[in-house]
């Protein structure tokens, strides 16, 4: 039987850092080969090993701190249909892909929208399990780093710090996401003690200052500030990892463990120009 202990790590940016080899994982060319192949005949053949290792790996980096890196994994030059195809039989193994909007999409690229990629992406917490990206192509000029802080270091801090602060975020907070997938009213904390006794973590924040204005109630003092005391240590230099991610590079983050932004990046029309694939997916598995 598998061991289901989670040990959980909060980790500071130098404290991911130095746990590199911990979460981060990177692919052969031979293995990456085999995996291709078999992703693109929809059937596990020869590369059976590797699928178990990938397995393996994500299954412990995703428990102990939150999110799994795979270099190498796919070749991103391939045509975006057969990549997607390729992509979702190999998630297969760690839960079932939902929709990211109304209109029900699985996948979705994600691109520089009329210059958004010169404002940084603020922390939050997508609505599924598991957050997936590929990097079809980092931005040319550099930038678009995506950010990780560490729900349980945060919490400790604020723990410390601001103990008032922090039994306000364990309260109910109201997220209206009206015209979304999934729940259009999400009522949570924002930072809490999961079933496996890990610190979890819900937070998207323009929706929860905004939800007032869509029939939701009235946000306090008291919760103003907290929203302020969690801002202020979120972007903390020393809290946010920024991941660099190259052309076939996987990244995996637990939704409620680890919160993600992503930093400005300056982009360049064309092929050139930064692509993201995203994916959501439900497990119970991880």
């Amino acid at each position: 039987m598998p061991d289901d202990t989670v040990q959980e790590i909060g980790w500071s940016s130098a404290g991911l850092a130095a746990r590199r080899d911990t979460w981060s994982l990177a692919l052969g060319e031979d293995d990456r080969r085999l995996l291709q192949a078999d992703a693109g005949a929809g059937r596990w053949d020869r590369a059976e090993p590797v699928r178990a290792r990938l397995r393996a790996f994500v299954r412990s980096s995703t428990r102990s701190a939150g999110l799994t890196h795979i270099g190498g994994l796919l070749d991103p030059t391939a045509p975006l249909d057969e990549l997607v195809a390729a992509l979702s039989f190999t998630l297969g193994d760690f839960g079932e892909i939902v929709p990211q909007n109304g209109q029900g999409d699985l996948t979705q690229v994600l691109r520089d929208q009329d210059g958004d990629g010169n404002t940084e992406l603020g922390f939050h917490c997508d609505t599924c399990d598991l957050l997936v990206l590929f990097c079809l192509q980092p931005a040319a000029r550099g930038g678009g780093l995506t950010k990780l802080a560490s729900a349980r270091h945060v919490r400790d801090i604020i723990a410390r710090e601001r103990p008032d602060a922090l039994a306000t975020l364990g309260e109910d907070w109201t997220f209206n996401r009206t015209g979304r997938a999934g729940p259009q009213v999400i009522v949570s904390p924002i930072l809490f003690t999961q079933k496996d006794g890990t610190v979890g973590c819900y937070y998207q924040t323009r929706t929860v200052r905004s939800s007032p204005e869509r029939g939701g109630p009235p946000l306090t003092e008291r919760q103003w500030e907290a929203l302020d005391v969690l801002d202020e240590v979120l972007y903390r230099p020393e809290i946010a990892f920024g991941l660099p991610m190259a052309a076939s590079d996987l990244l995996i983050i637990r939704n409620s463990r680890v919160l993600h932004g992503r930093s400005p990046y300056v982009d360049e029309p064309g092929p050139r120009s930064r692509r993201m694939l995203r994916i959501w997916m439900n497990t119970e598995d991880l």
